[in-house]
């Protein structure tokens, strides 16, 4: 094949150019509050529903977040530098990038109270039944952890900042995504997201587990889980709620769903998929997790993409333009 004849734009470009029946971009300046085709309103209305119910969760199970009233400020001012420009028809890449840094942080932060009152549900725990999976699939989780620990310093150091930029990675997306006029990119990443964390988050509260670790070192979260079980802390702050999910592993949820969000012909494929290749490896010892939660958390991030590629439709993942 001749690699120096030019590609068509549209297939390899990551911002194709504008069909030649669309409206000019003068016409499409300003839109109307309520027309969202970007799904936007219907987004907050999501993360709403999730407040609400924990909410109304946590008030009934006797859980107390404090902190939260403080933050709201800076997520709204966030919310409102997207609606303006949006509104405007102006810097389409800052609105756009605003929106949904917004809604993931306001998600974020319902996600991680919800999972906190699902696992009031005090359901049975799961450890040594996920020990025995592990075992029948042949997986040593405390041989893997001696030998990380006692590697060299560079992989230790490569696998822990992969683990560690999941946020990162979702953040960057969005400004990515934006700036290259991939608006569908970013609806895929957050309404998929949204759905697999939820899942993930529900299916802990059923099958709770702590994760492996060595004798006498329990991780902090695996201790708040605890907590959290048997009473004896029911008062948060909102600035010290950590992860307590073990069983799907959401690490794995978020590594597969980042690279299906960057699949080609998108050049940031490769060094996406190579940075969660490297977190996928660090799961099982730096978030102290069974292999099943792995697998179980692949399994849920396949389930949320079929879904949500059907409920939004073929045409409106294929559209380069949030318009």
């Amino acid at each position: 094949m001749n690699t120096d004849s030019p590609a068509p734009v549209s297939e390899y470009s990551e911002a194709p150019p504008e069909s030649l029946h669309s409206p000019p971009a003068s016409a499409r300046a300003s839109r109307k509050f309520l027309d969202d085709p970007d799904y936007i309103i219907r987004a907050w209305a999501a993360v709403l529903i999730v407040v609400a119910i924990d909410w109304v969760w946590a008030w009934r199970a006797g859980l107390e977040i404090d902190g939260i009233i403080p933050a709201l400020p800076g997520v709204a001012m966030i919310a409102a530098v997207g609606f303006f420009f949006d509104y405007t028809g102006r810097a389409r890449p800052v609105s756009e990038a605003a929106h949904y840094c917004a809604l993931w942080i306001s998600f974020a932060v319902a996600l991680a109270i919800y999972s906190y009152v699902v696992a009031t549900l005090r359901m049975p725990m799961w450890d040594l039944r996920f020990a025995r999976m592990d075992a029948a699939l042949g997986f040593n989780w405390s041989a893997g952890f001696d030998w990380i620990t006692s590697s060299n310093w560079t992989l230790r150091y490569l696998l822990s900042h992969a683990y560690n930029s999941i946020f990162v990675q979702v953040f960057f997306s969005t400004g990515y995504f934006a700036l290259i006029k991939r608006s569908d990119r970013n609806r895929e990443l957050l309404w998929i997201g949204m759905l697999s964390a939820l899942i993930t988050a529900s299916l802990s509260g059923l099958f709770p587990a702590l994760g492996p670790y060595v004798k006498g070192h329990m991780p902090a979260w695996s201790a708040v889980l605890v907590a959290i079980r048997n009473g004896s802390l029911s008062k948060f702050a909102l600035a010290d709620i950590t992860g307590v999910v073990t069983f799907p592993s959401f690490h794995t949820v978020m590594a597969v769903l980042l690279v299906y969000v960057h699949r080609p012909p998108l050049r940031s494929f490769v060094p996406v998929a190579i940075l969660n290749a490297l977190m996928l490896v660090a799961i099982p010892f730096a978030g102290h997790h069974y292999l099943v939660d792995m697998i179980a958390g692949a399994a849920v991030a396949s389930v949320s993409i079929a879904i949500g590629r059907a409920a939004m439709g073929s045409r409106s993942l294929a559209r380069p333009e949030g318009v």
